[in-house]
């Protein structure tokens, strides 16, 4: 192992945001297996500023997973090959005293989301890794779809894993995503339960003889290529030669998604969400379908409703003793595509029994005692019979938080006296050893607020150079969060340091509409986009230029999807900025509505559908307001986005080239909503940064 990149905090905490919700991690337990691979770090540099290949340099480990006896624990290993340029993903040990971290598989092979048995014997994983020879293969999908993963179990003590099913598996692609996709062992460790489509080629023979697709239902973006999830349970081997399973049986088999499978505490049932109405579409980062909870039966495979609230019920959680579940829900059906969600409690006797453990929608919570919780709970979410830890926005910090379901009561845990300040006292032991001079010159986050003029406090995330680099008043990137139901919150990525290390300030605003502030502020732009939002977000600039913080004359801004939005609003609103930025944006809410894989965007929105609200969809299309644009306008758009298709980019693209704008329209292929191949990723952050330090004008 030569050679090794070395390892930086802050790509190591960017990397946990994409892993799955049981693994998500704070910076501080993922600060354990930075050192466990400290050995192979090389020894640091004078402090430098950060530079765009520094994406091909950096590494870091995610998914950190201990076993039930805190002997040992497994962690994924990522970075992006020197040659390829592609990324690559391996699973990593730590064991020992004194700590000591190894590959566990030669070559590194690609592992992912590792999840370890019971008894401490197994590893599971999932891996893109071909299957042996003459055996059936993994079905394919296209790269721009979730990767075609498939199941492999490794002996924790061993360093050869094997797949699960033998030559020829009854099951086609894993889900390996945070909404549906989830492993997990039974309560026993002889079983293993996970959600996989058949594999089978949906079209006709006429189709298929004719070359030709029907359009078919599908779970849009993300997911071209994938059928529906179907539950499937793996009976593992006692003794296992070349795969893992000695039977594998399929629980569900129709038209339907399931998704987060919880085994009961008996191992008699599975509990899962689904929406099994005729009703359906893409769940990718929304739930705001009629998503219910429900149970199957492992020997009959009876299905059983448990919920019937209207709006989504979603991520079931087994109490310690199997009486009830835990879920997320809203009374909003067709909502915002990200909520303000409620903790449900049902019970799981014969004749269920629904209440709400916390209702956030109620009129006198207050978010900043209670936080807005996150759509993802934790997997082992229940700290005894009566409690609960879950972690809540608020404003631009997150806050763990216990709640006791049975009273109500609300209480910031601190960590302490729960089962994460145990897991935190075994992940403190991966410290580093020693101290080394900073790589970089790294930028500064910080909270700044101001009032909007209307009465309205907000506040945003403001990043600022190293002061080696820049010192104030600095040029400034304004960067609208997308959503618009998302939210900035502190801390600087990779994109952030590249723009800092050329003399940018970012100002990240949590105008309305955003969350982590409660309910009324999450609805305060509904039926207003580019409204209000907007007015928040100039009058946090002008809060800048008049604390001397930024220069007025040099005002650029970059947004992506919703951020895409205001971006392309902005500069047919207002000329102060001297260049712009819109990557998959949504430029024309007609064609948002047409073309989208969510048609509730729009319509919860504006409160309809296209031929009732004619008015106001386009009134509020920035493509209504191209004409108007002056500011040079680089389009960024991924070639097979289902969130905001390619053709409301190459619209406003057209509509600025009519109107005189300087502009040009780069397409990146093979991505969807979010553009994530290192190399597109590179060539997209040299695109931006030539296109606002030339003011974005010709050459």
């Amino acid at each position: 192992m030569k050679d090794k990149p070395r390892i930086f905090l802050s790509s190591i905490f960017l990397s946990c945001n994409n892993m799955f919700p049981e693994t998500r991690l704070s910076f501080y337990s993922v600060l354990g297996f930075i050192v466990l691979f400290g050995q192979h770090s090389a020894v640091a540099d004078e402090p430098r500023p950060w530079d765009i290949d520094d994406l091909y340099r950096d590494e870091s480990f995610g998914s950190v997973t201990v076993a039930p006896d805190k002997t040992f624990g497994v962690a994924v290993r990522h970075w992006i090959d020197a040659e390829t340029k592609l990324p690559r993903h391996s699973l990593w040990i730590s064991s020992g005293d004194p700590l000591q971290s190894r590959p566990m598989e030669a070559g590194e092979p690609d592992a992912r989301a590792p999840l370890i048995s019971p008894d401490g014997k197994w590893i599971a994983l999932l891996s893109t890794r071909p299957r042996p020879g003459g055996w059936e293969q993994t079905p394919p999908a296209p790269v721009y779809s979730e990767p075609t993963v498939d199941i492999w179990l490794i002996p924790a003590d061993g360093e050869t894993a094997v797949p699960l099913a033998g030559p020829e598996k009854p099951y086609g692609r894993v889900y390996p995503d945070q909404n549906y996709g989830r492993l997990a062992f039974s309560p026993n460790g002889r079983k293993l339960v996970f959600i996989a489509d058949d594999g089978d080629d949906p079209r006709s023979p006429s189709e298929i003889a004719a070359n030709v697709s029907v359009v078919r239902e599908d779970q849009g973006e993300g997911y071209e290529g994938f059928g529906p999830g179907d539950v499937w349970v793996a009976e593992l081997a006692e003794n296992q030669d070349d795969h893992a399973a000695d039977r594998i049986v399929r629980l569900t088999d129709d038209e339907f998604w399931y998704g987060q499978p919880q085994w009961s505490l008996d191992g008699q049932k599975i509990a899962v969400h689904a929406n099994r109405t005729a009703e359906r579409e893409s769940i990718r980062y929304s739930f705001n379908q009629n998503l219910d909870i429900w149970d199957i039966d492992i020997a009959t495979h009876a299905i059983r409703q448990l919920t019937t609230g209207p709006g989504p019920e979603f991520f079931p959680r087994y109490s310690p003793d199997g009486s009830r579940l835990i879920y997320l829900t809203s009374p909003r059906h067709r909502g915002p595509h990200f909520d303000i969600y409620s903790f449900g409690l049902v019970t799981t006797e014969r004749n269920p029994t629904s209440r709400l453990a916390f209702d956030f929608h109620a009129t006198d919570v207050d978010y900043r005692a209670v936080g807005n919780p996150s759509s993802r709970p934790h997997a082992d979410c229940w700290e005894d019979e009566s409690h609960i830890v879950y972690d809540g926005y608020v404003g631009l910090s997150s806050k763990r938080f216990l709640l006791n379901v049975v009273s109500g009561e609300i209480t910031e845990s601190g960590l302490a006296n729960t089962k994460f300040s145990r897991r935190r006292e075994l992940q403190s032991r991966f410290r580093p050893r020693g101290k080394s001079a900073p790589a970089r010159l790294n930028a500064k986050s910080q909270r700044i607020e101001w009032d909007n003029g209307e009465g309205m406090k907000i506040d945003g995330a403001l990043i600022t150079p190293h002061s080696a680099i820049a010192k104030p008043p600095y040029k400034l990137i304004v960067n609208p969060h997308g959503g618009p139901h998302w939210r900035a919150s502190l801390g600087a990525g990779f994109d952030d340091q590249i723009f800092a290390s050329r003399g940018y300030a970012v100002f990240k605003p949590n105008f309305r509409g955003s969350l982590g502030y409660g309910l009324r502020f999450l609805d305060a732009n509904r039926g207003d986009l580019g409204g209000g939002d907007m007015r928040d977000i100039l009058s946090g600039v002008d809060h800048l230029i008049k604390k001397g913080v930024v220069d007025g004359d040099q005002l650029f801004v970059y947004g992506v999807s919703y951020g895409g939005y205001m971006t392309s609003w902005l500069v047919g609103q207002t000329d102060r900025f001297k260049a712009a930025v819109a990557e998959n944006a949504v430029t024309d809410l007609m064609m948002m509505w047409t073309l989208s894989d969510l048609q509730s965007w729009t319509e919860w929105s504006f409160g309809g559908q296209p031929w009732e609200i004619p008015d106001a969809m386009r009134q509020h299309s920035p493509l209504t307001h191209a004409h108007k644009v002056k500011t040079p306008t680089l389009i960024l758009h991924s070639a097979n986005d289902r969130r905001c298709p390619l053709p409301m980019g190459r619209a406003f693209h057209q509509a600025l080239l009519r109107a005189g704008v300087h502009t040009q329209l780069v397409i990146y292929p093979n991505e969807r909503h979010s553009i994530a191949q290192p190399r597109h990723r590179a060539d997209k952050l040299r695109r931006i940064l030539d296109w606002f330090e030339g003011g974005g004008q010709k050459d």
